[in-house]
C-alpha cells in the first residue's frame, strides 16, 4: 500500500514506462504488418486488404500522435496524476481498437483452405499476444484491452459458429485457449513484478528527496551558525569593550579626583554588563531547551506589575528610537499562574524587537482576559517583515538579512528562544507582518499553567 504522495506518482511512472515501450510497439507492428502483406498480398481480396491495412496504419498514427503529446507534456514539466491517467486511458482505447483489428486477420484468411495459412494466422495472433506482454504489461488492464479483443472473437466464433467459419481444428483451438490463459497469468505476474519495481523506485526517489532536503537544512543550519558566531563575536565584544573602556575611565577619573562622572560611567558599565549577560543567557537557555533540561517554576503573577517591570527593562530601547510606548490593560485582570521569569523573557524579546525595529513610531500592548486565557497583543509601526522573513523568524541563528543585522545588531537567537519558551508554557503565538507597516504578535496565555 502506497502512501498518498507516492500513490500520486505511481500512474506517472507507469505512463513513463508505457511511453518508453511505445516505440518498440510501433516498430514491431510495422514489421509484422510488412511480413503479413508479403505473404497474403496475392491471396486475399485487395479491397479487404486495403481496409485492414488502413485500419492498422491509422491506429499506429494514433499511437504516434499520443507519443508526441506525452513527450510534449513531459518536457514542459506539466505532467500530473490526472493527466497521466488521461493519457493511459487514451492509450487503452487505442489498444482495444488495435486488438479488434488484429483479431479480424483470421476471418480475412478464413476462405483459404491451406493448412499453412491457417497456421500462419494462428502464429500471428499468438506472436502478437505474447509480444504485447513486453510493451503493455506494465499496465495490466491495457494488456487485456489489447489481447482479449484480438483473441476472444476468434475463440468464440470457433466454439459456437464453427460451421460458418472453420478457422482452426479442435486441437488447435484447445491449444489457443490454453495459450491465452497462460499469457493472461504470465502478463499478470509480469505486471506485479513491474509494479513492485515502480514502488521501490518511487520509495527510493522519496528517500533521496528527503535526504537532499535534510542535507540542505543541515547546510543552512551550518551557514546560520557560522553567521551567528560572526555576529555573536561582534555582539559580545561591544559590551565587553564598554565595560573595559568605562572601567579605565573610572580609574583615570578616580586618580584625577573627578568623582562627579563616576556614577554615570558606572551606570554605563552596568548596562553593558546586563547586555552581555542577556546575550550569554540566551545562548545558555537555548542550549538547555534543546537538551531538555529547562525547568519551569510556577507562581502567581500580577500582570500589571509584570508589564511595568518589562517596561522598565526595555525603557532604554524604547526611548533610543524616539518611540511611544502604549499600554491598554483591561481592569478585570489580576493574576495568572505561570513561570514569571520565562514569561518576562518572552515579552522582553518581543517588545525589545518591536522597539529596536521601530523608529519614531509606536509600540502598543493590549491585554484582555477570556474564560481560561489571557489575550496579549504586541504591535508596532516598524519596518515589518516579508513572508520569507516570517518563515525564518523562529530559526535559531537566523536574522532578517545582512543589512538589518548591521543596522540593528542582534544574534538571531531571541525569537527562536521565544518560540521554545512559549511551547514550554503552553502559550499560542501568532504573528502577522507587512513590510514598512509593522508587526503584530498575539499571545494566548493560559490562566493556569498545565504541565505538558
Amino acid at each position: 500500500m502506497l502512501n498518498p504522495e507516492l500513490d500520486k506518482q505511481f500512474s506517472i511512472e507507469q505512463l513513463g514506462l508505457l511511453y518508453k515501450q511505445s516505440t518498440a510497439a510501433f516498430a514491431a507492428t510495422i514489421a509484422v504488418l510488412s511480413y503479413i502483406l508479403f505473404w497474403i498480398h496475392d491471396l486475399v481480396n485487395i479491397f479487404n486488404q486495403v481496409i485492414w491495412v488502413s485500419a492498422v496504419i491509422t491506429l499506429n498514427l494514433y499511437l504516434l500522435v499520443w507519443m508526441y503529446f506525452v513527450r510534449r507534456t513531459t518536457l514542459k514539466a506539466d505532467m500530473n496524476t490526472d493527466k497521466a491517467n488521461r493519457f493511459i486511458f487514451i492509450y487503452q482505447i487505442q489498444s482495444i481498437l488495435h486488438g479488434f483489428t488484429w483479431g479480424t486477420l483470421p476471418f480475412m484468411l478464413a476462405g483459404l483452405t491451406s493448412p499453412e495459412m491457417k497456421f500462419f494466422a494462428y502464429i500471428v495472433l499468438c506472436g502478437m499476444a505474447a509480444g504485447a506482454i513486453g510493451t503493455t504489461a506494465m499496465i495490466y488492464r491495457i494488456y487485456l484491452s489489447f489481447m482479449l479483443p484480438m483473441m476472444l472473437p476468434v475463440i468464440l466464433t470457433q466454439l459456437f459458429l464453427h460451421e460458418y467459419f472453420k478457422l482452426f481444428s479442435v486441437t488447435t483451438l484447445q491449444l489457443l485457449i490454453i495459450f491465452v490463459i497462460s499469457l493472461i497469468v504470465l502478463a499478470h505476474t509480469h505486471y506485479q513484478s513491474i509494479k513492485q519495481s515502480i514502488i521501490l523506485m518511487l520509495e527510493n526517489k522519496q528517500l533521496l528527496r528527503n535526504t537532499t532536503r535534510s542535507y540542505k537544512k543541515a547546510q543552512a543550519a551550518s551557514q546560520a551558525k557560522s553567521s551567528f558566531l560572526a555576529h555573536m563575536s561582534h555582539e559580545l565584544r561591544t559590551p565587553l569593550n564598554a565595560v573595559i573602556g568605562y572601567s579605565e575611565i573610572i580609574y583615570d577619573n578616580a586618580n584625577d579626583k573627578d568623582f562627579e562622572s563616576i556614577p554615570k560611567d558606572a551606570k554605563k558599565i552596568t548596562q553593558a554588563g546586563k547586555h552581555l549577560l542577556a546575550l550569554i543567557n540566551n545562548v545558555l537557555d537555548l542550549s538547555k531547551i534543546e537538551s531538555g533540561k529547562m525547568d519551569v517554576y510556577i507562581e502567581n503573577i500580577n500582570i500589571d506589575d509584570l508589564l511595568h517591570e518589562v517596561e522598565a527593562s526595555i525603557e532604554t530601547a524604547i526611548s533610543k528610537n524616539k518611540n511611544i510606548f502604549i499600554f491598554e490593560i483591561a481592569d478585570n485582570i489580576s493574576h495568572i499562574k505561570s513561570d514569571k521569569t520565562k514569561l518576562s523573557q518572552i515579552l522582553i524579546n518581543i517588545i525589545g524587537n518591536a522597539a529596536k525595529f521601530t523608529d519614531h513610531g509606536e509600540v502598543a500592548i493590549t491585554v484582555q482576559e477570556t474564560n481560561d486565557s489571557l489575550q496579549l497583543s504586541i504591535s508596532d509601526t516598524g519596518i515589518g517583515m516579508t513572508e520569507k522573513q516570517l518563515k525564518d523568524l523562529n530559526t535559531p541563528f537566523t536574522q532578517a538579512d545582512i543589512s538589518t543585522t548591521r543596522k540593528h545588531g542582534g544574534t538571531g537567537l531571541g525569537m527562536a528562544l521565544t518560540e521554545h519558551l512559549t511551547k514550554i508554557l503552553g502559550i499560542t503565538m501568532e504573528v502577522k507582518s507587512e513590510p514598512n507597516k509593522g508587526t503584530h504578535f498575539k499571545l494566548t496565555i493560559p490562566l493556569n499553567y498545565k504541565h505538558a
